[in-house]
């Protein structure tokens, strides 16, 4: 049933991702859509979508009722930071990776994934400690993780591919995933880092949410039902980003090399079992004993796949793009298997919800 259940909630991502990729090869979308469709997801959409999934699932009273669960997200990203940073350094993940490989081990899908696979097995019970993950994975995505991708960027563009080993096909696909990415962007050499990017559209929209639930602001309806339109569209438009991304890069963005091994092992092995362990400390040290929904919820999200905008963050930072695409498609397709076997485990150790 559990298996089923998460299938159900897999197959339409990876059909919107199959769409994306088989209109760019009948030639539908020009090698400058792409780019163009990133930046208004990430400018527009992203931060309106945030903004209104705040104010529909957020309670200021839920905040302090439900701190000894915040405390536990806290401490988990921060562990998990620490430990992607180590393995990044054990494994030498190259430059144009380092970023985005801390971001496979550390955030995970919420909105696009989380929610309706939380829902699904466990009912809105689980809504009060998924959304306090989903608290603490918006700021961890928007105001660490993409910091730490911007801070790395390849070398330069072209080192994305080694365009001598490829034959000329797969060269066409290279000029085409190059030329999206080259427009409108400035020479790396010359530019500076841009400290406003440490409040991102979509972090400036959850900021701004949390504005309005503090002091009570209305929300016009008209206006709410804009931004939930506009919030709508980012599912939808990155995963078929995804898709035109992924055929640009060839399926070989998909192949596994040490890299995305270490993202995968700490995708779905580290990261929920520091959550677990963060969450026993806690109950044998400090006496904060979390309710067994709370424990699933959080256990189960933290083995969550790569977020589905990655590709589009490491697009606007000139990181390893097909390395990024590669990993959302890998975690989104492993996701299907890795929840039933943790749901099998916890049951295993006295864990229902």
């Amino acid at each position: 049933m559990v298996f089923l259940t998460s299938l159900q909630s897999i197959i339409p991502i990876v059909l919107l991702i199959s769409l994306g990729y088989i209109l760019k090869g009948r030639g539908m979308f020009n090698p400058t859509f792409s780019g163009n469709l990133s930046r208004f997801i990430m400018s527009v959409a992203l931060p309106a979508g945030v903004f209104v999934s705040v104010l529909h699932h957020l309670h200021t009273s839920d905040i302090w009722n439900l701190r000894y669960g915040m405390l536990v997200v806290v401490l988990t990203y921060v562990i998990a930071y620490i430990v992607a940073f180590i393995m990044m350094k054990m494994l030498k993940v190259p430059k144009g990776r380092r970023g985005i490989f801390i971001n496979m081990v550390v955030n995970d899908n919420c909105l696009f994934i989380g929610l309706p696979v939380q829902i699904a097995l466990f009912g809105q019970e689980a809504l009060p400690y998924f959304l306090l993950y989903y608290i603490g994975n918006t700021i961890s995505v928007w105001l660490v993780g993409v910091f730490l991708i911007e801070l790395d960027p390849l070398p330069n563009v072209g080192d994305r591919f080694n365009s001598e080993s490829l034959d000329n096909m797969q060269q066409s696909r290279v000029a085409d995933t190059t030329q999206t990415l080259r427009v409108n962007v400035p020479n790396l050499e010359k530019s500076k880092f841009d400290w406003r990017k440490l409040l991102p559209p979509p972090l400036l929209g959850f900021f701004v949410a949390l504005l309005f639930l503090f002091f009570e602001i209305p929300l016009a309806p008209i206006l709410h039902n804009t931004l939930n339109y506009l919030g709508d569209m980012v599912t939808p438009l990155s995963l078929i980003y995804i898709g035109i991304v992924l055929h640009d890069a060839g399926l070989k963005s998909m192949s596994l090399n040490k890299d995305s091994i270490g993202g995968i092992a700490g995708r779905f092995v580290i990261s929920p079992i520091i959550m677990f362990c963060v969450i026993m400390a806690l109950q044998y040290g400090a006496g904060i004993v979390l309710e067994p929904i709370a424990i699933i919820t959080f256990v189960v999200q933290s083995a969550g796949p790569v977020i589905a905008v990655l590709p589009i963050v490491a697009n606007e930072a000139k990181s390893d793009l097909p390395f990024a695409t590669g990993l959302v498609m890998i975690s989104t397709i492993l996701f299907v298997v890795v929840i039933p076997i943790i749901m099998e485990i916890l049951t295993m150790i006295g864990i229902k919800a």
